[in-house]
């Protein structure tokens, strides 16, 4: 989404009386989201730009329709990754993870090529003072992580209407399990193999 699209996204939410955190829960996104919208710097999934233009009464499609095109020309635009991930319903830092794009960001150099490489916002404060709330972590799908990497584990829990995922900083595994640890508060954690749905290693970073 350009920058002129985001301001017009901008002045549409303010005519209608919705903060960031209003119009995100409107979406079942992060305010994190609507905010890079709104810079600029990443974009609503076609589905999502459909239920913005309903909700807020303007057009998204024709713009991102052109933007994609030009994207797609040799020499234009670099890539883009496809932005995964909700917040769990009463969860601070857990995030739904059912691979429908919510959006898409600038793909970082060392992912322009990488089939399957993706990006999720940070929830929580799990993980400060390394990463932050509404901080863009992008991900490599088969980079094996090593001991003091830093991962987006997603596992299986009971409770949830998907598999969870959240940020986690990796330590080592076996046949059994994988231990991972948080930051903030310093704790190590061990997660069943059997629970775990994918491991992707965190290759870089970023501030909405």
């Amino acid at each position: 989404m350009s920058y002129s699209i985001g301001i017009r996204l901008r002045k549409a939410r303010e005519q209608k009386g919705l903060t960031q955190v209003g119009l995100a829960q409107s979406l079942r996104v992060s305010q994190s989201a609507v905010a890079q919208w709104e810079s600029g710097r990443s974009s609503p999934s076609r589905g999502l730009a459909s239920r913005i233009e309903k909700l807020l009464g303007i057009t998204l499609s024709d713009d991102q329709d052109a933007e994609r095109t030009l994207r797609s020309k040799p020499y234009g635009r670099r890539p883009r990754l496809p932005v995964v991930g909700s917040p769990a319903p009463g969860d601070e830092e857990r995030i739904l993870v059912d691979d429908i794009p919510r959006g898409e960001i600038l793909a970082p150099p060392q992912l322009e090529d990488v089939k399957g490489a993706k990006a999720v916002y940070v929830r929580g404060r799990a993980m400060e003072p390394r990463y932050y709330a509404g901080e863009v972590v992008y991900l490599h799908p088969t980079r094996l992580p090593n001991p003091g990497d830093f991962v987006f584990v997603v596992v299986r829990e009971s409770g949830f209407p998907a598999a969870v995922g959240y940020i986690r900083r990796f330590l080592g595994e076996d046949i059994v399990s994988i231990r991972v640890s948080t930051l903030n508060p310093k704790r190590e954690e061990l997660i069943p193999r059997e629970a775990v749905v994918h491991i992707a290693t965190v290759v870089g970073s970023g501030l909405f």
